[in-house]
């Protein structure tokens, strides 16, 4: 089964995710791989670039005991070439991946493929669930900080 993503400050809906994936499409035995976006797929898409470039992306998510294999997925506009050489028997999206799954079914069905496409819902944790939030409270929690240190140096 393959699993796509950023996967840029690794959290706990994360880790939640990638251990989902496996019971969400009922293959326990099946490989979990999980391909990163390219850092100049994350530029084109999101319109930044990622805090950890995909090679350290690459490693980090290596070295998660729930993670098979990892590989940097393609880049330029051939992004779908990759199931193609992986021929997956699942693909699990989350709940944000792929808001028009159509061009994929489509992709898959042309090529005569068996995969099935599988999304989940939204892991709700109360807290820091998507790496947006993460740079968001890191970025409160800074200014924040700095606000207290300019206090503290203006009373000395």
């Amino acid at each position: 089964m393959v699993v796509f993503g950023t996967f840029d400050i690794i959290h706990p809906a994360h880790l939640k995710f990638l251990i989902e994936v496996r019971s969400a499409v009922d293959c326990f035995e099946c490989e979990l791989i999980v391909v990163l976006a390219r850092d100049s797929s994350i530029v084109r898409i999101k319109g930044h670039e990622p805090i950890f470039d995909e090679e350290k992306r690459l490693r980090l998510i290596s070295g998660l005991r729930v993670v098979d294999y990892a590989l940097l997925g393609n880049e330029g506009e051939n992004h779908f070439q990759i199931i193609l050489d992986l021929e997956p028997d699942y693909i699990v999206l989350g709940y944000d991946q792929v808001p028009n799954i159509d061009p994929l079914l489509e992709f898959i069905k042309n090529n005569k493929l068996k995969t099935i496409v599988h999304r989940l819902p939204k892991y709700e944790s109360g807290d820091l669930s998507s790496s947006s939030e993460v740079r968001d409270k890191v970025l409160e929690l800074y200014n924040s900080q700095k606000k207290n240190k300019e206090r503290r140096d203006n009373s000395s």
